[in-house]
């Protein structure tokens, strides 16, 4: 604990010089009529307030910040938010967030996210759904921490709430497009069209309808002969929403949202190919002799993993799409307020890749199908804002399904042509991959139902003094089954495993059915499992000022278990890994300065996780099993200032210390002796992967009346230090410090037309969202794939609002 106390200390100080010196730099000009800083109204807590007075550190992004600063998407987002990090792999859908170094990874479509997304109300089950282009949003809510007790089960890291814009009174509109070219390896062009339109139909129904279409160019370029370059995007996603008066006090608003992700070779990473164990100058050894030229290929002559040029025989493919709906009333009942919502999302996602072992060989080829949806219902009483008791009680009901495969219609897996020539990994070196056409099938499906009773209520002794309890009491049932076969050639040859006698050995056998386990038969099992858990939070808070407020918290989250439900050997009575559950302590200070002209809040936080939910490569896949326990501490500052003469400004640092305390059943990075065992690693004492110690962010905005309308120029820069970037804790993954700089300069006229020139990561800067193994076949040649952050992109944006 004591080490914990100094580690506060020591945070706290680094984070009082900033806060302070920025609040120095906002000291009054001498214009006396300078402008406040703009309040925040959120609904965090299931109500609206005024974002100084909420007990928690939360992080508003407003429309207007957005728009300012360029950002179209969650990875825009997170430069602003220094708590957020998003990162994506295999296409866009495949994207994960992490809030204070928690969450979860996104190539597993069956691991529940622990930062839960919320797009009004409406929960959403994967974190690349319905939010593939930020369009006509009023706010973005960051809220740090765990959240289960109004939020529920997935939000032990902390709960991302998007707001749309609604439908007005009165009509408007306005319609923008964007042309920009990306400075990567094929310097393609981006083209960015959307458009919204809202008013009245009549006296009592509103509509608002908004859309935005993205298509960008290959940006890989791909140095194998007669093969399609790689990485452009096409998608587009449209929102129409009803607001309709049922009677006095009474509000429905219907909405219906519709993504799609088409005609995309989309997802592939930038590969390093290097000798094992690593030569002092990384010397390269990716050498295939007669097989090669047999096939005619030969190495990649390109072992760059940050050029964005590489070579592959079949680039990824994406295809998705994504229905959200919902339906949200809101009454007056009483002096009290009555919420419900109804809400439902349908998706599928197809991945493919004619390379999967990414050695350019025709050796596998990979079709991955998924469809997943939910329907929920909430309701909710609360009572008025302001009275000295305040409460807010409801229940939630949520049933989700997922699938994967198509009930052995389409091969998940395709031997080619040089499977017969390329021997499996030891110990089964004495196989190859596979004969020609050599097909496995992966099949399993999965369901949960889960019901929550919640409440919270907030007791105001005095003005100053305020105590906030809530409680939530939860239950899920999960069902599911994996169903695993595969159909291969006569002439593959057979081994006997012990009790399982001969069984044919190929690629198949061993990622589908697990020889080395004696696992006598393709995985083919049920699972059924219930839990029950019960979370809380509560808070104080002390105004010794109105514009001041101390709060101190603790807060119990949980997230429910889950199956590794993929492909690989993992006999079924290993494949489910437990609920996971998180105590959260946290102090905070929020306070206005100058009259209003700056706006600072500063909290230190220290984070227990009891059987975290963590996934590694393990056996050819990824899977998901329990760190027992893991601490997270830090602290955090903001601070938003009107400058005066036209400048405003925000700031904002967070400080991360992530480690596993005890991780006696940790996945190895290759070449890493495993050490617990059970063919694992021991990584108790090791820091989290993709958890930079520090983050920050500042932001300087400009503006200047003009005869037409108004100037504006805007600055953001991002800086965070090294983290390693592969969840093996490989130390080669090192991701070292670096810093992002985006400009915007732009003319909005009193006649509606906004016209700006902008640049994002002007400086090129380089850097790894994530890195990952990238084949199966050993660590003689092993081979990492490098998931890279966007390059330079300059543009010029053109609206007009009407």
């Amino acid at each position: 604990m004591t080490r914990k106390l100094s580690l506060f200390a020591y945070a706290g100080a680094l984070l009082a010089a900033p806060v302070a010196a920025f609040a120095a730099d906002a000291a009054p000009s001498q214009d006396a009529s300078a402008a406040t800083v703009q309040e925040v109204v959120v609904t965090v807590q299931k109500r609206e307030q005024l974002l100084q007075k909420v007990p928690a550190t939360v992080t508003a992004i407003t429309g207007a910040t957005i728009a300012q600063a360029g950002v179209v998407d969650m990875r825009g987002i997170s430069t602003l938010v220094p708590s957020l990090t998003v990162v994506q792999t295999v296409g866009p859908v495949n994207q994960s967030y992490r809030i204070r170094g928690m969450g979860s990874d996104p190539n597993i479509p069956t691991f529940e996210p622990d930062v839960a997304l919320f797009v009004d109300g409406v929960y959403m089950p994967r974190s690349g759904l319905s939010v593939d282009d930020l369009v006509d949003v009023s706010r973005v809510e960051v809220l740090e921490g765990p959240q289960s007790t109004l939020y529920g089960k997935n939000a032990t890291a902390g709960v991302i709430n998007v707001v749309t814009a609604g439908p007005t009174s009165h009509w408007e509109g306005s319609v923008e497009g964007s042309i920009s070219s990306l400075d990567s390896s094929l310097h393609p062009g981006v083209y960015r069209l959307a458009g919204t339109v809202s008013g009245p139909i009549s006296d009592r129904l509103r509509i608002r309808v908004s859309g935005v279409g993205y298509s960008q160019g290959d940006s890989y370029k791909n140095l194998f002969a007669g093969a399609p370059n790689a990485n452009d995007l096409n998608r587009y996603s449209i929102r129409a929403e009803a607001d309709a008066d049922l009677w006095a006090g009474a509000d429905l608003r219907l909405a219906f949202s519709r993504s799609e992700i088409f005609n995309t070779r989309n997802g592939d990473a930038d590969n390093l190919y290097y000798t094992f164990p690593p030569t002092p100058n990384n010397a390269y050894k990716l050498d295939f002799g007669p097989l090669g030229a047999h096939f005619g290929i030969t190495p990649c002559p390109d072992n760059d993993p940050n050029d964005r040029v590489i070579c592959t025989s079949s680039p990824w493919t994406n295809a998705s799409w994504t229905n959200v709906g919902s339906a949200t009333l809101t009454s007056k009942l009483g002096p009290n307020t009555l919420t419900l919502i109804t809400a439902f999302s349908d998706y599928a996602v197809r991945d493919q890749n004619g390379d999967i072992a990414q050695v350019l060989l025709p050796i596998l080829a990979y079709d991955d199908i998924q469809r997943g949806g939910t329907f929920s219902q909430e309701i909710r009483l609360a009572s008025p804002s302001g009275d000295k008791l305040e409460w807010l009680a409801g229940g939630y009901y949520e049933k989700s399904n997922f699938s994967r495969g198509d009930n052995g219609q389409t091969p998940t897996f395709i031997v080619g042509d040089a499977g017969p020539f390329v021997p499996l990994p030891a110990p089964l070196s004495a196989f190859t991959v596979g004969q020609v056409g050599d097909k496995g099938f992966l099949n399993s499906k999965e369901s949960s139902n889960y019901g929550a009773v919640f409440g919270q209520a907030t007791y105001h002794f005095t003005d100053q003094l305020a105590l906030t309890g809530g409680l939530r009491v939860q239950i899920e049932a999960k069902q599911a089954f994996i169903a695993n076969s595969y159909s291969v050639s006569p002439a593959t040859p057979t081994h006997a495993f012990g009790p399982c006698g001969a069984l044919p050995v190929d690629i198949m056998t061993a990622l589908l059915t697990g020889p080395t386990t004696l696992t006598c038969a393709p995985i083919n099992a049920s699972f059924a499992h219930t839990t029950d858990y019960v979370t809380w939070n509560l808070t104080g808070e002390y105004h010794p000022t109105p514009d001041t407020m101390l709060y101190a918290t603790v807060a119990r989250g949980g997230k429910s278990f889950g199956y590794n439900l993929g492909f690989g050997n993992t006999p079924a009575s290993q494949r489910q890994f437990q609920d996971e559950l998180v105590t959260n302590y946290e102090v905070g200070l929020k306070s206005k300065l100058l009259d209003g002209r700056a706006r600072v809040a500063a909290s230190l936080f220290y984070t227990d996780e009891t059987n975290y939910q963590n996934a590694g490569f393990i056996g050819g896949q990824f899977l998901v099993n329990n760190a027992e326990d893991v601490a997270v501490e830090g602290a955090e500052a903001n601070a938003d200032a009107v400058l005066g003469g036209g400048f405003t400004a925000n700031a904002a640092v967070t400080y991360v210390h992530a480690v596993y305390n005890t991780y006696t059943a940790g996945p190895c990075y290759f070449g890493e002796a495993a050490n617990n065992g059970a063919g694992g690693c021991i990584l108790s004492g090791r820091d989290l992967p993709l958890t930079p110690n520090w983050r920050t962010n500042a932001g300087l905005q400009y503006t200047h009346i003009l005869p037409i309308g108004d100037l504006y120029a805007r600055a953001d820069w991002t800086w965070q230090s090294s983290m390693l970037a592969d969840t093996n804790l490989d130390p080669r993954s090192l991701q070292g410090a670096y810093s992002l700089v985006n400009l915007r300069l732009g003319v909005k006229t009193a006649k509606g037309f906004d016209v700006s020139i902008w640049g994002a990561n002007v400086f090129n800067t380089t850097y790894s969202q994530a890195d990952y193994v990238s084949n199966l076949f050993g660590a003689n040649d092993p081979a990492f794939q490098r998931f890279l952050g966007r390059p330079t992109e300059y543009g010029v944006t053109i609206k007009k609002s009407f």
